[in-house]
């Protein structure tokens, strides 16, 4: 289906509140990727009564819905982090810094043994159940089994990813859940995208650090995040790409993007 950039809508969720595009200028930026660190959003409000702004506070919970009229998704679902309100001009600008979860760093185990024999999956599991974030995906390359024992100390998050790379597994957080999963596997939306259905401009081909892809620009889709699957079709490259990380864009009357990352 062709997607027409016209009909704009982005919502924001805050504190019993919602704010929307056709009633308030909003831009923000909403970035996604493949590790267990929490992302930081910023979000733009203009021109805020002040008692609205009073009921702003950190670490109420955030809900964004972003997309075209008649088919619109949730981008982002996290905390705020921090408000600030300033004059710009004439106007006032309140911007909301949010994270998509929690700092998991914080949450550390100390010297919990494993016997011998034991599977990666019951310490991957174990400690997703220390930094108490709901699992999504679960699925090991290879389920590792430890001979002689394992002894995990120190952030939950990065044992898990020690472990899952022992599995030759990848591990990320995404809308406040955890995935266990490679990129190129599980079960994901797959988008044909084509200049007809939302591509911007033409794929730019990247090559490093062992991973050989391209930086797709198209018109904001909700949908895509985090191992989505693209089958693209361009001048510049014909074929399924896997997506690595990106960032959702929006404004009224600027950009209403997501550009990502897509590996081969």
């Amino acid at each position: 289906m062709t997607i027409k950039n016209f009909g704009r809508v982005v919502e924001v969720l805050v504190a019993g509140m919602t704010f929307s595009m056709d009633k308030y200028a909003i831009e923000g930026t909403v970035p996604f990727d493949n590790d267990t660190l929490p992302n930081e959003s910023e979000i733009k409000i203009w021109n805020l009564a002040p008692e609205t702004i009073t009921w702003l506070k950190r670490n109420e919970n955030l809900i964004i819905n972003a997309g075209y009229q008649g088919d619109v998704g949730v981008i982002l679902h996290g905390y705020v982090a921090d408000v600030r309100t300033l004059r710009d001009g004439a106007d006032k600008v309140t911007t909301l810094r949010v994270m998509d979860c929690e700092d998991l760093s914080k949450r550390t185990v100390k010297d919990i043994a494993y016997v011998e024999g034991t599977l990666a999956e019951r310490i991957i599991r174990d400690m997703a159940a220390q930094i108490g974030l709901p699992i999504a995906q679960f699925e090991l390359y290879q389920n590792v089994r430890y001979l002689e024992g394992y002894t995990a100390s120190g952030e939950a998050t990065e044992i898990i990813a020690k472990v899952a790379e022992d599995c030759k597994t990848q591990v990320y957080v995404n809308r406040g859940k955890l995935y266990v999963r490679n990129l190129r596997r599980g079960k994901d939306d797959l988008f044909k995208l084509s200049a007809k259905t939302g591509l911007i401009g033409a794929p730019e081909y990247f090559e490093g650090e062992g991973v050989k892809g391209y930086n797709v620009t198209q018109q904001l889709q909700y949908r895509v995040t985090t191992a989505s699957v693209i089958d693209l079709d361009s001048l510049a490259f014909t074929g399924r790409v896997y997506v690595r990380s990106g960032q959702h864009s929006f404004s009224r009357t600027g950009d209403f993007t997501t550009v990502t990352e897509a590996v081969l």
